[in-house]
């Protein structure tokens, strides 16, 4: 039973990640990237392929059909155009591979607009707009502390008995670093809703939404140059709850 929730878990996890390919494929229009994410297409289907056929073997074809309708075929607004590269070369976790591939993005694009420099707030809230850098610099610690368990667990040296306490050890920090990462991403949706919904009043909270940005020039992406600190905010919003959305914890 136990073996069979695994292959269920690590089935839904691959059909996520599909549904998010096939978006990039779908909106792309660089054609290198196309056949880029057309190749781990192929791959994930395999994989899919191979999954079902095991869980059909162990009779519970069923349970897969029930699981089906859990939310994979949910939208996201924003997830579905980046593209998901692995988080290191012998990864086989497709979920962890796609939620990191999201946090760099997060990383790159939107965590450093996360400071009085981009984003004025009144007193009362400008603590809580910096607290959300460290905390991700925290979440970081995790993703390390998961790849170095993984080269321990990848050393041929290790007998059968290591090699199943490290994999356990494994799927305990992947648990860890998701739950860590939706209450990451909870904080801040809720965080950007009171500035939104506070500027849609006539609010004053933050106190130059209507200023556009200007990225500095060592930015490592400028993708919102120009943009008024008030779509960034907005934009923001829409990332959080795709990761949330994606996520799907309770």
């Amino acid at each position: 039973m136990e073996e069979g929730r695994s292959l269920q878990d690590e089935l839904l996890s691959d059909k996520k990640v599909l549904k998010q390919l096939e978006g990039v494929y779908n909106t792309s229009s660089d054609v290198l990237q196309k056949k880029r994410v057309a190749k781990d297409i192929n791959v994930m289907k395999k994989e899919i392929k191979s999954l079902e056929g095991k869980l059909v073997v162990l009779g519970i074809e069923n349970e897969i059909m029930e699981e089906e309708d859990t939310g994979i075929g949910d939208d996201y607004d924003i997830l579905g155009s980046i593209v998901v590269n692995k988080v290191r070369e012998d990864s086989k976790d497709r979920e962890i591979d796609a939620i990191t591939s999201y946090l760099n993005y997060f990383e790159k694009n939107y965590l450093s607009i996360l400071s009085e420099y981009y984003i004025k707030l009144d007193f009362n809230h400008s603590g809580k707009r910096d607290e959300f850098y460290p905390k991700f610099m925290e979440i970081k610690k995790i993703i390390n502390e998961y790849n170095y368990e993984l080269d321990v667990l990848n050393r041929e040296e290790y007998n059968s008995i290591a090699f199943y306490r490290d994999k356990s050890l494994v799927h305990k920090i992947k648990h860890r670093y998701l739950l860590v990462l939706d209450k990451y991403f909870k904080e801040l949706n809720n965080f950007l809703k009171i500035l939104i919904d506070d500027n849609a009043e006539g609010g004053i909270i933050v106190l130059n939404s209507n200023d556009r940005l200007i990225l500095d020039e060592l930015e490592r992406n400028r993708k919102l140059d120009g943009y008024t600190v008030l779509d960034t905010i907005i934009e923001m919003y829409d990332f959080s709850e795709d990761i949330i959305k994606f996520l799907s914890l309770p």
